[in-house]
Parts: C-alpha cells; structure tokens; sequence
C-alpha cells in the first residue's frame, strides 16, 4: 500500500506552526526568522515532502519542465552540450531545470529532490560516477531519462554517444600514415566507457606493445606524465593523447625536452577544445566531438520519448581536425627558421600553458 503523500498541513502540525509559515517557509517568502526557516526546511528533508506542482499546473497537466545534470558549469564542452539540448527544447515549448554533478552525491541528491517537487517530466544526464552512485534515486523519479556520452544500463538504453573505439583506432591509422612506428600512448584513468573504448580501439589497432602513462584531467598533471613518458622511450616520435588536456600536456613537456613539432614528435588530441584549436604556432590535432549536435540529439530523444515514440541509441562519429602538432604549417616553417625561432615557440606556447593549465574537465 502506498505511503500518503506528506502535506505542508501535516509539516505544520509537526512543527505546531500556522500553514502560511510553512508555505512560507518552504517558498522563501514571508519575514520568518531564520532559525524557524531553518526548522522548516529540516522537517521538509525528513518526511520528504514534495510540492505538489501537478495541481498548480491542471490546466495543461504538465510542468514544462525538463532536467538536466552535467558537470555544466565549470566545463565548455559540457556547457556546448547544454547548449545544444536548450536550443531543441526551447522549441517545443520547454524549460531546462539544470544540475551541476560536481560536490558529492548529497549535493545531487539535492538536484534530484528539487526535480522531484517541480516535477520535471524528464531527464539528460552524463552518468559518471556520482551519478551511478545515487541512480537509484533517479530512477525513482519514474521519467524518462536519456544518456549522455556514457551508456549505464541501469539508467537505461537511450543514450547520445561518439564511436570512440572506432576513434581510437583511426588515430592509430593516421599515425601509421605519416610513416611513424614508434608511437607512445597518454591517457587518463580508464574509469568510464569513453576513455576505456578509445584505447582498446587504438591498442588494437596497433596491435604491439605500446608505451602508456596515465594523468589526471589537467594540463598540468599532464605535463608531468608526458615527461616521464618522453623519458622512459625517447624513442617515441608520435603520441596520441585521449583528450586535449592530455595532448596540451605533451606538446609542453616535448618542446622543453627540446623535441621538434611535429618533426620529431607528433600528437594527436581528443574533443576539439577552444584551447586547443586557437594556439599561437601549434593548433592541435584532435578529434572534434560535435559537442552541440549531441546535446540536440538528446534534446529530440527526450521529446520523442514524451511523445510515447520508440528510441534507440545514437552513435555519432567525431571526424579528425588535422592542424599543426602532426604536419608542420608555412607559418611554423618561416618561424623555426628564424635565428631563436625555436626558443620563441617555446616562450609562447609555455605562457598559453601557464593561463590554461589549471583548467579540468570532468
């Protein structure tokens, strides 16, 4: 048998208040003091109370509103995806309720109360580990729910996502096309789909002993990891790197160990970051994820599936953006040939690390 759903009366009559300071307590209204507020807000998290938002919204029997979690807001490449997803429902006539994945579990437990009382009719969601952490109490919103650049069957079956293991293995291609053998990998730990797919698809490819190190998401992290990589196999003359970060990370700790690029050190990113393409002397080879194109994908998924429409997963290919770090330019060539030209490179490209090299992406 079901459990009553809990109303602001029976929080009243819990806390001995009048209905009007519980209304105004849980709406932020009303000139309560802070500590009755307080009170408040801590019977609402301990009955689980939710505001009935259905009976305000009778009349079209629908909130309008769809959520969305992400690691949006410190991140350009999710804050594209967002983009994307806001550009395709704003269309049709909804509203994004948006949660930031960074802070812990407790902090998107918040999240997922809110959407709860606001009563979102469904959710896109990049499912990494905090997230799998509290599925359960996503699930328990009962909406449907579309999947972002991760596949966690628990989640379900509808998700957005590039080919990586096919990425993977081009990257691998290319590098054999210019001519090199001894090719090195730098990647990060392979706790998700994505970055584990990439590298299987790459190692195969090759299928040899490649040299590996792993880094954390950071340009610096990586920079200190691509030392010890260059180090250790000298030999190396290509690096694919599984992200920009990570390749950033290389193109900086080979210019300082005097490497030539790409002459004498080729590389290869992953997901087409502003910081990558917009450098001075050394635009970046990557992939370009089509960072928008999902979001609206998933956008439409979401819809489709309010609309009662059967779905499936999308698989979309990330095309390569070849540029500087892997075939020399006329402008590198004039420059290197200047008296100091190289150590000019180096000053530039080490400032554009120092202003990005704090930067991280989940």
């Amino acid at each position: 048998m079901p459990k009553p759903r809990v109303t602001m009366q029976n929080i009243a009559d819990k806390l001995g208040l009048s209905l009007k300071a519980v209304s105004d307590g849980i709406n932020g209204t009303g000139h309560l003091s802070q500590p009755t507020r307080e009170r408040i807000l801590a019977a609402v998290r301990e009955t689980g109370y939710r505001r009935n938002s259905a009976a305000r919204s009778l009349a079209s029997r629908s909130s309008q509103l769809l959520g969305v979690l992400m690691p949006y807001a410190d991140s350009s490449f999710f804050g594209s995806i967002v983009a994307g997803i806001e550009r395709r429902v704003l269309n049709s006539d909804f509203m994004l309720l948006q949660g930031n994945i960074r802070g812990g579990s407790n902090i998107l437990r918040d999240h997922i109360r809110r959407f709860a009382e606001r009563d979102v009719e469904g959710v896109i969601v990049y499912p990494n580990q905090t997230v799998k952490e509290v599925a359960d109490d996503l699930l328990a919103l009962d909406v449907p729910i579309v999947q972002v650049m991760e596949p966690y069957a628990k989640l379900g079956t509808a998700v957005v996502m590039i080919n990586n293991e096919e990425s993977g293995r081009q990257a691998a291609r290319y590098l054999r096309e210019l001519g090199h053998t001894r090719i090195g990998l730098l990647t990060h730990k392979r706790t998700t789909w994505a970055l584990d797919s990439r590298c299987r698809g790459f190692l195969e490819e090759l299928n040899y002993e490649v040299p590996e190190e792993e880094c954390l998401l950071s340009i610096a992290d990586s920079y200190i990891a691509a030392q010890r990589l260059l180090a250790a196999h000298p030999e190396l003359t290509a690096i694919f790197a599984t992200s920009d970060f990570a390749a950033l990370g290389v193109l900086q700790a080979g210019l300082e160990m005097g490497r030539r690029i790409p002459d004498e050190l080729a590389v290869i990113g992953f997901d087409n970051l502003d910081i990558a393409a917009h450098q001075l002397l050394y635009p970046l080879t990557t992939f370009a994820q089509p960072k928008e194109e999902i979001g609206e994908i998933a956008g439409e998924m979401l819809l489709s599936r309010l609309r009662g429409e059967p779905i499936s997963q999308r698989i979309l290919e990330a095309p390569l953006i070849i540029r500087t770090s892997t075939q020399r330019s006329p402008m590198t060539e004039n420059h290197l040939t200047k008296e100091g030209g190289k150590d000019d490179v180096e000053r530039i490209v080490g400032n554009i690390f120092q202003t990005t090299g704090e930067m991280a992406l989940e």
